[in-house]
């Protein structure tokens, strides 16, 4: 009988901190990061932080965390592990790497959008932000499985349809893509 009584202990669930993340579906954080070119990012980490803030009551400034996320990563990416590991009692895969790929890949697109506004490198430089894209979706969304994952809505039913605020920020993004791919066909004519 001592025997189920400890199989009994070990299995018990692992208490989960209050801690909040904000859910969002795979398919959809593809169409609004990509389809934004970018843009959804800022929104992304305010939503994360902002929920974060709420939930354990800390004194966190989310919109300075958004605006300056390369500094504010790797924390908010080590507490959707820290999530995890509450909540089931295992370590998840680390995504600190993730994060690193992430601030690397935001610096240096911002170098180069930088430069080729400067007229430097054209269009090579241009080109960084088409680079830097892809990559920033992936880093963001690995995380987002995690986050999602430690937050009870693996699939994030809970936000997985397109709103009309979200529709408005497709057109806006869809100028935007339209404005770069024709600065790009333009370039080598100005240049």
């Amino acid at each position: 009988m001592e025997a189920s009584v400890e199989q009994i202990e070990q299995k018990e669930p692992v208490q989960t901190t209050k801690m909040e993340f904000y859910a969002v579906s795979q398919k959809k954080f593809l169409i609004m990061f990509l389809g934004t070119f970018g843009i959804y990012s800022v929104y992304w980490f305010y939503k994360h932080w902002s929920l974060y803030k709420k939930s354990e009551n800390e004194d966190v400034w989310p919109i300075m965390r958004c605006i300056f996320q390369i500094f504010f990563t790797h924390s908010l990416f080590s507490l959707f592990e820290m999530k995890y590991q509450n909540k089931t009692g295992e370590s998840p895969k680390s995504i600190s790497n993730v994060a690193t790929i992430y601030v690397i890949t935001a610096i240096l697109g911002n170098i180069g959008s930088n430069l080729a506004g400067s007229g430097y490198g054209v269009p090579f430089t241009h080109y960084s932000l088409f680079m830097a894209l892809p990559i920033s979706c992936w880093c963001l969304y690995q995380a987002q499985s995690l986050a999602n994952y430690a937050s009870n809505d693996v699939n994030a039913n809970s936000n997985n349809k397109l709103t009309l605020i979200n529709y408005i920020w497709l057109v806006l993004g869809l100028m935007i893509w339209l404005l770069n791919v024709i600065g790009l066909y333009l370039m080598p004519i100005v240049a």
